[in-house]
């Protein structure tokens, strides 16, 4: 049953998103999917007010955060699985098929590059020839700890097929044209070039929190990628030698004597409660796409500790006094700064260039 009120009012374009949904399931809120988030704040923030856009979502699970937009249009694409690397392979033709024979499709904008392939060739029942825009989260490669068997070679032969397709940064830019140099000639490594473009994306508006001192915030995920298990291993060291810090931590297994939980099914109440950390970090070692956890801290002025050589340079600047290179300078930076050897920076001036409507004026949904 359909419980939501779509604006039947005219629109000059309709766009159909192709959607990236990897935070789902039993136990898991979908409207804290970062698909959804960067999407709730592209909708937010730009001007594309004369366009509708067509959201497809899983079966049982409605984001039902897009409802307040009134261009927006949320379809039921069916069951898909939980599971990401799985769900990168289960196209669900049918309901696409449906959108395209229903919806008068003008543009198509992939947010999922695997898909593109077979959604085109589901569109060959259509008469009309859209234009594909994309834009890319996510990649499966062994520096994001893929499997060896994944969808890297999709995700490519997906994007392509696009006019243009956003990335959050230049490192990811660099990352992908590399691992692809070693199979694609030189024409093709040179479209992608073209085709591949950094999209940033953007935080919110700055403000500050009441900060509760000597407290570390790690809001990632627990995954290889982020360096969840490294740093609770230091971690546990540095309690062992001193008591007098907390780590607050948006992973609901992780349960230590130092720990404290920041999770909250409300954005605002969980941006309140990352707001009172003292310091952030980052403890990603070989790939990180652009962080949208750090980009939440750092629009609550949250200073984060982050890894030279990947993204962040390109976020916070070259000169950002609290970057590292390895374990051992992380740590001689936790404790020095929990020693008061180093003053806290202010993160306003960062938070501000990363505003979304700054950032947004790369994106061109046309």
């Amino acid at each position: 049953m359909k419980f939501w009120n779509t604006d039947t009012g005219n629109f000059d374009k309709k766009v159909l998103i192709v959607p990236n949904y990897t935070h789902f399931g039993e136990g898991k809120n979908i409207n804290a999917d970062s698909f959804v988030l960067v999407m709730k704040s592209f909708l937010d923030k730009s001007e594309y007010g004369n366009l509708q856009f067509i959201i497809p979502y899983p079966n049982g699970y409605i984001p039902t955060d897009f409802m307040k937009f009134k261009n927006v249009k949320l379809v039921n694409m069916g069951n898909i699985s939980t599971f990401p690397p799985l769900m990168r392979i289960q196209f669900p033709d049918s309901a696409f098929k449906k959108i395209f024979s229903e919806e008068g499709i003008d543009i198509i904008w992939s947010h999922l590059p695997e898909w593109t392939n077979q959604l085109l060739i589901v569109r060959r029942y259509n008469t009309v020839t859209q234009p594909v825009l994309g834009y890319c989260h996510w990649w499966e490669i062994p520096e994001s700890g893929a499997y060896n068997h994944n969808s890297f070679w999709s995700s490519i032969q997906g994007m392509l097929k696009m006019k243009v397709c956003g990335v959050n940064c230049e490192w990811v830019k660099r990352t992908v044209i590399k691992r692809a140099s070693e199979f694609l000639n030189k024409e093709t490594l040179d479209k992608l070039e073209q085709i591949i473009q950094p999209w940033y994306l953007g935080c919110d508006e700055w403000s500050e929190g009441i900060v509760k001192p000597k407290t570390i915030l790690f809001n990632h995920r627990d995954d290889p990628y982020t360096g969840s298990k490294w740093f609770f291993e230091e971690m546990d060291k540095l309690w062992a030698q001193r008591q007098d810090f907390k780590v607050l931590t948006s992973i609901a297994s992780v349960t230590k004597p130092y720990t404290e939980s920041i999770r909250h099914p409300n954005r605002e109440h969980y941006l309140n409660n990352v707001g009172s950390a003292d310091i952030g970090v980052g403890c990603f070692t070989k790939y990180s796409t652009w962080s949208m956890s750090a980009t939440d801290g750092l629009s609550r002025n949250v200073p984060y500790v982050l890894p030279r050589g990947l993204c962040y340079e390109e976020m916070v600047g070259e000169d950002y006094p609290l970057l590292y290179s390895g374990k051992k300078e992380f740590m001689k930076i936790i404790v020095d700064y929990l020693d008061g050897k180093i003053q806290r920076p202010n993160t306003k001036n960062i938070a501000e260039k990363l505003y979304w409507k700054n950032t947004l004026q790369n994106w061109k949904i046309d």
